[in-house]
């Protein structure tokens, strides 16, 4: 039993994993990850603790036998990319904005108030997202993430090896699985450095906080007073969860 009285449950679904978390008097208390839509994992995560309230968020594929078991185990929010946020957000298209990435806008508005915010989530794909101290987010990139880069350049090449990125990685490479592993980690560790001196231009004191599968990986090699913070999304997601069913003023759109 992780503390006492209800909690609430949060999950982040992705294509291929799961990360959970347990809300109690608005803190992270535990948290968990597993196969997408692995029931019993959630609820040999879940325990014995007495669930209230469930927020979801999900890039995958729609699942509906996994949504009808949550509907059936407590009452269940489910945040779209669409959904009403505490941050307005100038993006053009909000029908097609990642829930993942709402929910590392304004997880990082809650993290960082008040304070310029560049939150780089390190996953299948890199995504940036810029939020200003006025809590206004600007918009953000999209690109390939590590492991995409190494799939693309086995996939689309007829010799090139599928090599696994990781730390240290010799720059030059001094054969071809080097050189491979040498481009797709640090091609992206220079990405992000150029996308944060961009934007370190624009905004003075400008934060920065890393989150997804890499974002350790990375921090290690920036080496620059980044934040890490692996349940960016999951407190972003608790916090759209509970401004989505307040009262009060309207919403950002």
């Amino acid at each position: 039993m992780i503390g006492q009285g209800p909690a609430e449950l949060v999950l982040d679904v992705g294509n291929s994993r799961m990360k959970m978390a347990l809300f109690r008097n608005g803190r992270a208390v535990a948290h968990a990850a597993a196969l997408a839509g692995d029931r019993h994992a959630m609820e040999r995560f879940v325990g014995n603790n007495a669930i209230h309230r469930i927020t979801l968020g999900s890039v995958a594929a729609p699942d509906p036998s996994f949504t009808a078991f949550l509907r059936a185990s407590a009452p269940l929010t489910e945040i779209t990319g669409a959904s009403p946020s505490p941050v307005r957000s100038l993006y053009a298209t909000p029908a097609t904005f990642g829930v993942d990435r709402l929910a590392n806008v304004a997880g990082a508005a809650a993290f960082l108030p008040a304070r310029a915010v560049l939150a780089i989530d390190l996953g299948t794909c890199a995504t940036y997202d810029l939020v200003d101290e006025l809590a206004v987010h600007h918009g953000g990139i999209i690109s390939p993430g590590l492991r995409m880069r190494a799939k693309a350049m086995h996939a689309y090449s007829a010799r090139l090896p599928l090599v696994e990125p990781s730390a240290p990685t010799p720059l030059p490479g001094t054969d071809t699985a080097e050189c491979l592993a040498a481009g797709t980690l640090h091609g992206l560790l220079m990405e992000v450095r150029g996308f944060i001196a961009h934007f370190r231009r624009q905004h003075r004191g400008l934060a920065v906080v890393l989150t997804g599968g890499d974002a350790l990986l990375a921090a290690r090699e920036l080496k620059s007073g980044i934040f890490v913070h692996p349940l960016l999304t999951l407190i972003g997601l608790h916090a759209l969860s509970h401004f989505h069913t307040a009262p009060g003023p309207a919403p950002h759109p």
